[in-house]
């Protein structure tokens, strides 16, 4: 079985219009109670990826965008899928990707009981679909948008405050699905004061060992992930800001002309903004 080596690069964006507000304002900025809450309006995600050799040369790159309708269930957040778009790029022959049959389709995520985290309530059999189909009707995107959203403290943060979280992930490493543990560490960088609104400023790191999640594509290998995310949120009106994130990972794919190394490179990029 020939083995070679493949080096991916993902860009992932998100911007939505005032899409994640906590249940209870900033008391002080020495006691700032951070919880998901109600939301609004419009969300939009943008997914690039670029995938290079062994030589470092890109031969492959695919985008995929969407914009959402947000509001609210009991104890969820809907998200209706208004607009998509898909498009991939291989050896200079660019096609579209078959995303379309995403638009129109809802889903949910759910609020943990303290309203400290969201996760995705999408079946699992989502993730059994092909090589070139990965971005397509089924794309869980659901999985996407839990991937990037923090999980806040448990108690009132100030500056210097740290939590540990733990949660399980699962993403899509090259063109196999993968799953694995995540542990993060988050520390409070900066609390400011911009108009009456008390915005405070998390660094978090996170680190995983993969396996594989069980795709039409095999993931081996000692599989790593390294993620380091910048976000700021304001405490006033409960609302994330941004996040900035950079996340590494490694491991093999089984595909049918043979094993590949996987070195991918995840960059993400979120904001929100008020009507």
């Amino acid at each position: 079985m020939k083995t070679r080596t493949v080096y991916l690069t993902t860009i992932l964006s998100l911007s939505a219009s005032s899409f994640l507000w906590a249940d209870q304002a900033t008391k002080t900025s020495s006691d700032i109670e951070l919880r998901y809450g109600k939301p609004d309006s419009l969300a939009m995600l943008s997914i690039n990826q670029d995938i290079s050799s062994g030589e470092h040369q890109s031969f492959a790159q695919r985008e995929l965008t969407m914009e959402f309708e947000l509001s609210e269930a009991p104890g969820a957040f809907t998200i209706d899928i208004s607009k998509v778009k898909g498009n991939s790029i291989a050896h200079n022959m660019s096609q579209r990707l078959p995303a379309s049959g995403l638009k129109g389709q809802s889903f949910a995520l759910e609020k943990t009981s303290d309203n400290r985290a969201l996760q995705r309530t999408e079946s699992d059999n989502k993730l059994e679909i092909g090589l070139g189909q990965m971005i397509g009707e089924n794309y869980p995107v659901g999985l996407a948008l839990a991937e990037i959203l923090p999980i806040l403290p448990k108690e009132p943060v100030t500056l210097g405050s740290s939590w540990q979280s733990t949660r399980t992930t699962r993403s899509l490493e090259g063109w196999a699905w993968t799953e694995a543990t995540l542990s993060s560490e988050h520390r409070v960088t900066d609390v400011d004061e911009q108009g009456g609104h008390t915005i405070v400023s998390v660094t978090s790191t996170a680190h995983a060992k993969l396996n594989d999640g069980g795709g039409a594509i095999a993931y081996s290998g000692d599989g790593e992930l390294s993620r380091t995310s910048h976000w700021r949120f304001d405490a006033t009106d409960g609302r994330l800001l941004s996040v900035s994130m950079e996340q590494r990972t490694s491991g093999l794919n089984t595909m049918p002309q043979g094993t590949v190394d996987i070195r991918q490179q995840t960059n993400v990029e979120f904001s929100t903004k008020r009507h």
